[in-house]
């Protein structure tokens, strides 16, 4: 009975031991974990516009990707691009209350903030129009329209075309200009009474025969629009913009020689002077001589801009059908014959001719009827290959051509050079004459194993006698003012066949 108390004691003594360390562990424990288990603060973010808190989601990104939706869809409304500087701050916050949004309600709620701050393009934007490196700025789209309503109105006297602004890239406010024919309705009767008198209106209301008139309007540059924040443009009227993309400036470009030019007619029909022509070619002088095919620098008035019309035509004319070709195995190439002339044909014909500013630059058959056959002529071309000749002078200056000049024919052609210019041989062969020979002064026949002969005329000097061989490029003689001539040049003839022919198309003219 006295073990049994005994070990009771003890228990009691281990319990009330055991209650103390828990009491005191609880009384330092509590204030902690209340602390810890009450508190009801939360971290999110929030988005500010303007100074207005729109809303809060749980983390920055969700903000994020809640404001580019809405951005999104608020530019999708508007045809125009939208230009906004709203101030945004997106925040983390850390309060005890905390009213959080998912993406998409966020997302509505910037949208209908912005939707209700918006600034639309067409009231803060300028219209820069770019023709190549011109531009010029105008206020607003309608003025860009009215500019190039005024480019064409000359040249669209019914007002059939209109003008527009087409997009290009919304994103980026880039715009093009199209003219296109006004869309007009075609009725019942108007098909009938044109069927009647011939016109033929196809149901879709174009015109398929005798639908003469203009069929197109367009421009010689890219026309590109680009809109332009107001405080960076300074703005032109439309009619100084007008005024400024037509005036007229001179630009250089390459005239080719035609038969019976001369440097005078080139000027005059340039409107330059002499003076100003020669400015423009250092390489000529008043005396140089031209041929067909030469390059002269000259200039011509070239605006901006120039409009481009099209205009079908239907009308009759005289034609004659392309030549019939047949080979010449008798005779060099660049010798042709005519063997049978062919007759003038006549047809009636639909055109597409071209303009630029007024002026015609080309025109293509659409369509032609024959009323009278034309019959080809018939001309025979020289197969056989000349022989190589070489150019019997260095340097020099053509100076008259082959055929007709002064009411005779000249046999050959003139290079003016300096007295005493060596003179070779323009191919090998045998000399037949040497020395005086009437006009030609002092004069070298060359006589060659194919048939042809050279001559050269006009000699100061001769270095060769009859019966001697010579080879192609060998001197032979020096050039003069000897016989019938009018100062220091070189005469030069080719033989074929017992007939003269044109030495420009066996050697280089230069």
């Amino acid at each position: 009975m006295e073990r049994l108390s005994r070990y009771g004691r003890r228990m009691r003594i281990t319990l009330i031991k055991t209650m103390t360390v828990a009491c005191f562990v609880c009384i330092i424990a509590i204030p902690f974990l209340s602390k810890k288990l009450l508190k009801t603060e939360a971290n999110y973010y929030s988005i500010t516009i303007n100074g207005i808190k729109v809303g809060a989601a749980n983390t920055e990104q969700e903000v994020i990707v809640a404001l580019a939706s809405a951005r999104q869809e608020l530019s999708a409304q508007y045809e125009e691009i939208v230009y906004m500087d709203p101030d945004i701050e997106i925040a983390k916050e850390n309060k005890a209350v905390a009213q959080r949004m998912s993406v998409d309600e966020l997302s509505g709620a910037i949208y209908s903030y912005m939707f209700d701050n918006v600034m639309d393009v067409d009231f803060h934007m300028n219209y820069t129009v770019r023709l190549g490196d011109f531009v010029v700025t105008l206020e607003s789209k309608d003025a860009v329209v009215s500019l190039f309503e005024k480019l064409i109105a000359k040249y669209d006297p019914n007002n059939a075309f209109t003008v527009s602004l087409d997009t290009v890239d919304a994103a980026t406010g880039t715009y093009g200009i199209s003219v296109n024919e006004k869309a007009t309705e075609t009725t019942a009767a108007e098909i009938v009474s044109s069927a009647i008198s011939g016109t033929a209106i196809s149901q879709d209301g174009e015109t398929v025969a005798n639908g003469d008139g203009l069929t197109g309007i367009g421009f010689d540059v890219d026309v590109v629009v680009v809109e332009v924040p107001t405080d960076n443009a300074t703005v032109t009227s439309v009619n100084d913009a007008y005024e400024s993309i037509t005036k007229e400036h001179e630009e250089k470009t390459v005239y080719t020689v035609e038969a019976g030019d001369t440097l005078s007619v080139i000027a005059q029909n340039n409107g330059l002077t002499m003076s100003q022509l020669l400015e423009l070619n250092s390489n000529l002088t008043e005396d140089s001589v031209i041929a067909p095919g030469d390059s002269i620098v000259v200039t011509v008035p070239k605006s901006e801009i120039s409009v481009l019309t099209t205009y079908q035509m239907t009308y009759e004319e005289d034609y004659e059908a392309e030549p019939d070709y047949e080979d010449d195995n008798t005779n060099y190439r660049g010798t042709n014959t005519v063997i049978s002339e062919g007759t003038v044909g006549h047809r009636s014909v639909i055109a597409e001719v071209t303009y630029t500013n007024g002026n015609e630059t080309g025109r293509t058959y659409v369509k032609e009827t024959i009323i009278k056959e034309s019959v080809p002529k018939t001309i025979a071309v020289g197969t056989l290959t000349p022989p190589t000749y070489l150019r019997p002078i260095s340097g020099g200056t053509l100076s008259s051509e082959f055929g007709y000049r002064w009411g005779s024919f000249h046999k050959g052609v003139d290079w003016y050079v300096t007295q005493g210019t060596t003179v070779t041989a323009a191919a090998a062969g045998t000399v037949t004459r040497a020395g005086w020979y009437g006009d030609y002064g002092y004069c070298v026949d060359i006589t060659h194993s194919n048939g042809t002969m050279t001559r050269y005329g006009h000699l100061s000097s001769v270095k060769v006698s009859v019966g001697q061989s010579v080879s192609q490029g060998q001197a032979i003689a020096a050039s003069g003012n000897t016989g019938y001539s009018t100062g220091p040049h070189l005469h030069f003839e080719i033989w074929v066949g017992g007939t003269v022919v044109n030495p420009l198309n066996y050697v280089n003219k230069n």
